[in-house]
């Protein structure tokens, strides 16, 4: 019994083949179709070009692997830091982007712990209101345009009469709080000491205890911003029309207050 064994290498439009398969391209041009298969329909479904782009099911790439139908990866590996992600833009094409420019991130507070280290106390009577000045400030970057929300609380406590004598007179007064902007970058639609939200707590009462403890004025607004440097100060203020009593409180005197910042880019 005798066996033979045969080693050979094939060429196409080569005579010096370097691969068991050796293929070369017909022309240099990016349209030069250096390998095309079709399937028994005729349809061209792989097409590689003479500059290296891939395409499958797309007979003319635009780039170096180029699909119209569906992609599938099994075996992926599990990145715990989670530092990048696949992203495809418009045309798309993929690219990976950092996540911090993908989900929200927290600008400022959200940390549970009291904001304000410092408290202000103010006094209104005969329709003057009284705001609080400096009390907390917060200062945050925008890196690109995103959906920011400011959420805030604040601690007013100690509500007397302007004097400082127990409001018992029963007229209606306001305590409140509200953002405004201190500094902006030059993009922006805003202006430096505008109100961007506001919130108030009215209220009448003709006995003492009426006005025990801390009072908590509260909101949440959301905002798109333009890439740049903000600041935002939360105020507190006093409003009370009377001009017998008026009203006096303090702010900033409970271990609750808030100023929290969060940014969620917009794609």
């Amino acid at each position: 019994m005798n066996s033979s064994l045969f080693y050979s290498q094939i060429g196409i439009n080569t005579t010096n083949p370097s691969a068991m398969v050796d293929i070369v391209s017909l022309g240099n041009t990016g349209t030069t179709k250096a390998l095309k298969v079709s399937n028994s329909n005729t349809k061209e479904i792989l097409t590689v070009l003479d500059n290296g782009n891939t395409g499958i099911n797309v007979s003319n790439p635009t780039s170096q692997m180029h699909t119209s139908g569906s992609v599938r990866m099994t075996g992926l590996g599990i990145n715990t830091i989670n530092s990048k992600a696949l992203t495809t833009d418009t045309s798309g094409s993929i690219t990976t982007r950092s996540t911090t420019l993908l989900l929200p991130q927290v600008l400022a507070g959200t940390n549970g712990a009291d904001a304000i280290s410092v408290s202000q106390t103010l006094s209104s009577i005969n329709g003057n209101a009284s705001y609080t000045n400096g009390l907390l400030v917060r200062t945050f970057t925008i890196s690109q345009t995103s959906l920011v929300v400011l959420s805030y609380q604040l601690g007013v406590g100690n509500i007397v009469n302007a004097s400082g004598s127990n409001l018992t007179d029963g007229t209606s007064k306001q305590i409140g709080a509200r953002l405004t902007w201190k500094s902006l970058p030059s993009s922006t639609p805003f202006t430096v000491n505008d109100v961007l939200y506001t919130d108030a707590i009215s209220f009448m009462n003709s006995s003492v205890n009426y006005t025990k403890q801390f009072f908590y004025p509260r909101g949440s607004v959301s905002v798109t911003l333009s890439p740049g440097t903000y600041s935002i100060e939360l105020k507190g203020y006093v409003y009370a029309y009377d001009n017998v009593q008026g009203i006096r409180a303090t702010f900033g005197g409970s271990a609750y207050d808030r100023l929290d910042v969060i940014a969620t880019p917009l794609q």
